[in-house]
């Protein structure tokens, strides 16, 4: 009885990622499916999403998680934007960009995106040319 309590216990630590395979560094693998995930977010951000409200939305990061199931994509808002239409309109484009991703990527799992806001884009004023 004693044998498969402990046998638990060992399970149990190694799915809270407390092993010390948590913190090897990432794959070659890992870092080349990240590096697509984000060329290709990127690129479906520029050229096929068309909601408004995304327009001056700037990408700014993208980590792929440690088991490949999530991406976290931090991002930037233009000054005057309104961060709870920009968090609605990425919530409802996510599925949409997971399907294109889906048909690029040869993977077996497409990941859950995750928008993360990461900042606002500083407020840029007009130069002045009068200066003689």
């Amino acid at each position: 009885m004693s044998s498969s309590r402990h046998r638990r216990t060992r399970a149990s630590n190694r799915r809270s990622g407390s092993s010390l395979f948590h913190s090897e560094a990432p794959s070659a693998r890992h870092l080349r499916v990240q590096s697509t995930l984000s060329d290709d977010v990127s690129l479906l951000f520029r050229g096929e999403l068309s909601d408004p409200r995304l327009e001056d939305v700037t990408l700014a990061s993208c980590e792929l998680s440690s088991e490949g199931r999530t991406v976290r994509i931090g991002y930037t808002l233009p000054h005057d934007a309104d961060p709870a239409a920009v968090k609605e309109a990425l919530s409802r484009a996510e599925g949409f960009l997971r399907s294109r991703l889906a048909q690029h990527l040869n993977l077996k799992r497409t990941p859950h995106l995750r928008f993360v806001l990461v900042g606002t884009a500083p407020r840029t004023e007009p130069a002045e040319g009068g200066d003689s």
